[in-house]
């Protein structure tokens, strides 16, 4: 745990979340702060209610009740667009990967860059998102042979697949990652 500093406030804070499926009751009043350069472990039995708060946390969910606040301001996500915009990126066990696209296309899923072929036609700037995604593996210190960078990420290992979600995060600049 590291100390508060004075005007430090939490980065992400969950305060009185409650969420409600029709009779079932997801989630029932929590709270939690999180500061920048912590770590954070949300843990509990299945059912017990992480998978919504992650939910409500990312834009997925509106709670039914209680708030979100980013760099202490409340927030009503209106979906996980907005969350990535203001710097919360969320890694889900299924990874959200396409996997019939290349690792490239995958780290800017949904943001990809343009250029203009012949000065007038716009085409999807590959080759940008290629040498960033190379990028960003290596800092992340990831070894993906290069002939696999071109290939659908179906093709990748199970650890690869991870890191190139871990690598979209990282490229975005989130500020908030939740695994």
């Amino acid at each position: 745990m590291r100390a508060e500093r004075e005007g430090d406030g939490p980065l992400l804070e969950a305060r009185s979340i409650s969420k409600r499926f029709g009779g079932v009751q997801a989630l029932q009043q929590v709270s939690f702060r999180l500061h920048a350069g912590e770590v954070l472990a949300l843990a509990g039995d299945n059912g017990a209610g992480k998978s919504t708060l992650i939910k409500c946390i990312s834009g997925v969910y509106h709670p039914d009740e209680g708030e979100v606040l980013y760099k202490d301001r409340p927030v009503r996500l209106e979906g996980p667009r907005q969350a990535r915009e203001l710097g919360i990126e969320t890694i889900y066990q299924d990874l959200a990967l396409a996997d019939n696209l290349d690792v490239g296309a995958n780290v800017f899923l949904g943001r990809e860059p343009a250029t203009r072929r012949f000065g007038i036609l716009p085409a999807i700037d590959r080759r940008r998102m290629r040498a960033a995604a190379r990028e960003v593996l290596k800092t992340l210190e990831i070894e993906i042979p290069p002939s696999k960078l071109t290939l659908p990420v179906r093709t990748l290992s199970g650890g690869q697949r991870q890191a190139v979600a871990i690598g979209r995060a990282i490229y975005w600049q989130a500020s908030v990652l939740i695994m």
